[in-house]
Parts: C-alpha cells; structure tokens; sequence
C-alpha cells in the first residue's frame, strides 16, 4: 500500500478556502479544493462551492473524488483536513468510505474541546446534534501515530491507522501534512484569499450549485 512497496501512490487532499466572518450571517460560499497526487506529485485537482455552514460538505468532496478517479483510475487514500469545512459544514468520513469505496483518513492538526464545539453549535445551530454526532464519532475513533515527522491524531475509515502512518510517511515533504492535503490547504487559501473569487461567487446573493 506505500509508495516504497507498491510503486505509485495515487492519493486526494480535501480542504476548504477562507472566507470573512461576515460570510456565516448569510450562509455564503467559499471553495472546496480537491488535490490529486500520484506519490508527491499533483497531477490534477477538483474544485466546488460550498456553503458556509451548510451542509453540503460530504456531497461535494464525494463529488470531487468521483471526478478525479473517473479520470485517473483508483485512488488508494483520501486525506480530509478535520470535520469540519466553511464553517460548521461537516464532512462525514465514514459516509464518505461508504459511498467511494476508498479509505477516507481524517487528519487533526489541533486537538478538538469537544465540549466547547458542543456548546457553540447549541448555540447556533438547530440541527446542532446531528453536526456534532458526526465530529464526536469521528474524534472519538482518532488515534496519535507516529509519522516521519511527528506524531500525528488522525481517524481512519478502511485503513489499519499504522499503516496510513506509514503513508504519510511517504508522502511528507515539507510538513508533517501528506503532501497532497498541504497542496489543497494552499491552492483553496491561495483561491479565495483577496483574490476577489469570493465576491464573484457570492454576487448579488446567488445559490452556489
């Protein structure tokens, strides 16, 4: 399953854009970028619009991994940057594994105050106990592993959680991140960050597709 014993390692980096706080008053957009790596290469990317605390976060980074492995074949690993996207947008990793088929590894770079995250989506959000089923489920399972770098808390869905420390491993370059989701995190940054995309997206109220 690593790049050192099976040659190529074609694997996905999900991560989302910035966005101003203003953005989560109107439920507005920002970017959802996926980065296609074969070992530590990108090869290719997808791109969605996803509504800031929507709840349109699993659907689109489905969507997007569908796209690129329709164009480029099996992909051995998804790597997500946490649960949640824009906001308080949910990604569901399990459902994600479900749905693709594919070992969905979420990656913490924080520890998470469950009970703090709890409290701000009661305050919130109606639907606040689905949102946070999800981000306890998925932290609950999480484990520290050792990677080349440092030690690492991820959630692995179809993957032993060792042997995807070994894949990280392989594909850290300049980070502890697996390459693929350190490209994801700068080119949605880099997209969306005074770049006037934002404005564009979000014109005179539109709903994003």
């Amino acid at each position: 399953m690593t790049q050192g014993s099976h040659g190529s390692l074609r694997t996905v980096g999900i991560d989302d854009g910035y966005f101003p706080p203003s953005f989560k008053e109107g439920r507005l957009a920002t970017l959802m970028v996926g980065v296609l790596c074969e070992n530590t290469c990108p090869i290719d990317l997808g791109i969605k619009v996803v509504k800031v605390d929507g709840l349109d976060a699993t659907s689109k980074a489905i969507s997007v991994v569908k796209e690129l492995s329709w164009k480029w074949g099996e992909i051995e690993a998804i790597f997500l940057d946490g649960v949640t996207f824009a906001g308080f947008n949910i990604i569901n990793p399990s459902l994600m594994h479900d749905v693709l088929g594919y070992p969905v590894i979420t990656v913490f770079k924080h520890s998470l105050n469950l009970q703090k995250i709890r409290k701000a989506l009661m305050n919130n959000f109606s639907d606040w106990r689905e949102r946070y089923s999800i981000i306890k489920d998925v932290y609950g399972i999480s484990k520290e592993v050792r990677t080349g770098w440092r030690k690492l808390r991820i959630s692995s869905y179809g993957l032993d959680p060792y042997v995807v420390a070994e894949i990280i491993t392989d594909l850290q370059l300049t980070s502890p991140l697996p390459e693929p989701l350190r490209l994801a995190d700068l080119i949605a940054s880099g997209l969306t960050k005074d770049s006037g995309i934002l404005e564009l997206l979000n014109e005179l109220g539109k709903e994003p597709n």
